[in-house]
């Protein structure tokens, strides 16, 4: 029976607790970054949330995998890295980890500097329309779930430098998007801030657009998946190939 239990919270407790602290405090920060549109901001936003991003992947991303975003989960369960079951319960690490991130925010910043930061939530801005917001969220979602599933799964690369490789994706996704949506491409990252924002203010600007959040981001990794499975996958992944 010992040996039962302790296979089990190798193999789902202990990922699920790393996923879950790694969320918390990717979100923690997102949170604490002023919500401005000037090019130097923009900038600092992304390379503060792309090092966060190396920092956990090489911290407990050594335990769990380093996801820290349910779409990414998602993906990785769809290309066979991970179990349905597995996948399902570092999901659930990585809502509830955005949640509680969002909620050290809420109980650290000074309130007038988090009603103007939205509480770290996400909205589309400079009047971007839905539709054309949802399409960047899903095509950067592409870009940093690629990256992944490229420098984590390939069988002929070295993964030393994976780290690097998704934070740098992070840091463009977060730079390009962040004039029209914030540049999310995590539902965790999203979800957390607005619940916390508003069980204090009934502002429902943080929900009108909040299915972009979770449509775009999960219409982007379902697409990297098939790229990946169907075209740049190698050895034993790879499941189809086109006669050229």
């Amino acid at each position: 029976m010992a040996e039962v239990n302790e296979s089990r919270m190798g193999r789902y407790v202990r990922p699920s607790l790393a996923e879950f602290v790694g969320t918390c405090l990717y979100v923690f920060v997102v949170c604490l970054l002023p919500v401005r549109v000037d090019t130097t901001a923009i900038t600092v936003s992304g390379l503060l949330q792309g090092a966060a991003y190396v920092s956990l992947l090489m911290g407990p991303g050594k335990i769990s995998g380093g996801y820290f975003n349910p779409v990414i989960t998602a993906s990785l369960a769809l290309c066979g890295d991970l179990s349905v079951r597995l996948a399902v319960s570092l999901f659930a690490a990585q809502i509830l980890g955005g949640m509680a991130g969002a909620a050290l925010a809420l109980a650290i910043l000074p309130p007038n500097m988090y009603v103007s930061n939205l509480g770290g939530s996400t909205t589309l801005l400079n009047e971007t329309e839905a539709g054309w917001g949802l399409f960047a969220e899903g095509i950067l979602t592409v870009l940093v779930v690629l990256t992944v599933l490229m420098t984590t799964l390939d069988e002929h690369d070295e993964h030393h430098l994976s780290p690097f490789a998704v934070g740098f994706s992070i840091l463009v996704g977060v730079t390009a998007g962040a004039s029209l949506t914030g540049g999310s491409m995590n539902p965790a990252r999203s979800l957390g801030p607005a619940v916390c924002y508003s069980s204090r203010h009934s502002d429902s600007q943080v929900w009108r657009y909040h299915y972009i959040y979770w449509v775009g981001p999960t219409a982007g990794a379902l697409v990297a998946s098939i790229l990946f499975r169907f075209l740049f996958a190698s050895g034993s992944r790879k499941q189809y190939r086109p006669h050229l």
